[in-house]
């Protein structure tokens, strides 16, 4: 057979699949246009073989005409193993076109042809992930682990699973197999960082996202985890800058500008904060979380009706956002508005029947409104619930100073104390309890130790 014949010659055929990848397009071309119908595996071989170069070069549309041709021979011209690659192959361009369905229809004939071929799981898996079937992409990746252990990228996407679901010493471990695998997988070093900031490891989770970086230093990603690290390691002005580059190589990523707000709010710069809060909703309106930490800069600039403002959109996209709730009954209570801010509280309480703070703030309300029964109430709960809420103690304190219970006063006032022996408020309080239990050598002493701690209690009007 001559390549002048109309088959295809010899020497097609191994540049075909050779290492020259214009001479195996040309060499490809001239097997499939031979039409040898006598001899259909090597058309497909040919077609097979194309395709994989258009995909490595990005030409989709022809990729993928290739491989449905090659699958439309069937399994007559290729061995099942070899069309369950084809199959792999088609399904990761048609999921880059975003036809998931199509995509993962030829993930799962390419398992039916062939239920060794690895890659296939690992395909099918990250689609799950995409449509939040982690359940489904955790068997797809333990059967991808066991048919190739010593796959990174497989390992990679099983621990980020794990991080995700919470089990983050499975996930640790399966990044150190990534990384002994292949040390220089940013990408494994990037997602055992995270893991071990998820643990409460910030050491760890700095020098892993450091070598992330390192290995690869143009990725956005790594620039932004290794911010994340930083700021957890304490370290929030090395963060910003982290930030920073990470948002200058992806300025649309909101999720990093809302990320280096938080910082410039940890580290007072609540302008900056407020700039960042506002450019990550401008990208992404419905960013729940930037409304309520813009609500949180404004609250600590004693901006009480934007704070406000900002609480109530966040609490519009999410009715069960907890911490909206709380906020704006701060700012709400700040301004006056007490009735309003005691049913955000009381929200608070419905929606998270465990949180300390929500039950301390609706007593504080409580109290203010003269309600001490059902403040002492509130505050009790709160301490039930932490026991070291130095508020809740004072708080609770001064309740029953108010109902004229002095012993209670001072045990729960004496408490605060402890927590805290620079609560000014604390000392001052107790010393109004020991006075009325004409214990005036106590009072005494406690009222110049909260006069030494706040010098203001000097000209405060007695209670």
């Amino acid at each position: 057979m001559t390549a002048g014949s109309g088959a295809a010659g010899i020497a097609d055929i191994e540049a075909c699949s050779g290492n020259d990848p214009a001479k195996a397009v040309t060499a490809c071309t001239r097997i499939i246009q031979s039409r040898n119908i006598g001899q259909p595996d090597l058309i497909a071989g040919a077609l097979r073989n194309r395709g994989f170069l258009y995909q490595s070069r990005g030409d989709l549309p022809r990729a993928i005409g290739d491989y449905d041709a090659a699958i439309k021979l069937g399994q007559a011209a290729t061995p099942a193993p070899a069309l369950a690659r084809v199959y792999v192959n088609r399904g990761l361009l048609r999921a880059a076109r975003g036809e998931d369905a199509l995509a993962q229809a030829d993930n799962d004939a390419a398992i039916a042809l062939d239920p060794k071929v690895a890659s296939a799981y690992l395909n099918r898996s990250a689609l799950e992930m995409k449509h939040g079937q982690q359940d489904k992409a955790l068997a797809d990746l333990n059967a991808a682990v066991n048919l190739d252990s010593r796959d990174s990228a497989i390992l990679v996407s099983r621990g980020a699973i794990y991080v995700n679901r919470g089990d983050v010493d499975r996930a640790i471990a399966d990044f150190t197999a990534a990384i002994s695998v292949n040390p220089a997988d940013a990408n494994a070093w990037r997602g055992r960082g995270l893991a071990y900031q998820r643990k409460g490891d910030s050491a760890h989770a700095s020098a892993d996202s450091a070598e992330a970086l390192r290995l690869n230093p143009n990725s956005a990603g790594a620039h932004l985890q290794h911010a994340m690290a930083l700021r957890a390691s304490g370290d929030p002005e090395r963060a910003i800058a982290e930030f920073s580059r990470a948002i200058a190589m992806d300025p649309g990523d909101a999720a990093a500008i809302k990320a280096r707000g938080d910082a410039y709010l940890a580290t007072g710069h609540r302008d900056l904060a407020i700039a960042d809060f506002s450019q990550a909703v401008a990208l992404e309106p419905r960013f729940g979380d930037a409304y309520v930490n813009r609500g949180a800069a404004y609250l600590a600039k004693a901006d009480w009706d934007h704070a406000i403002t900002d609480f109530g959109k966040a609490i519009e996209m999410n009715p069960s956002q907890v911490v909206a709730y709380l906020d704006r009954g701060q700012a709400l209570t700040a301004r006056g508005d007490q009735d309003l801010a005691l049913a955000d509280f009381e929200a608070a309480v419905r929606l998270q029947p465990d949180s300390a703070i929500a039950y301390r703030n609706r007593a504080f309300l409580e109290h203010a409104k003269g309600d001490n029964r059902r403040a002492v109430v509130d505050y009790t709960k709160a301490l039930e619930l932490d026991r070291r809420d130095e508020e809740a103690w004072r708080g609770r304190g001064l309740s029953h100073l108010d109902a004229h219970d002095m012993d209670a006063a001072i045990a729960d006032l004496s408490q605060a104390i402890a927590l805290n022996g620079g609560d000014a408020l604390a000392f001052h309080f107790r010393s109004k309890a020991y006075a009325a239990k004409n214990d005036l050598r106590r009072a005494g002493a406690d009222d110049s130790e909260a006069i030494r701690l706040d010098p203001r209690l000097a000209q405060r009007a007695s209670r």
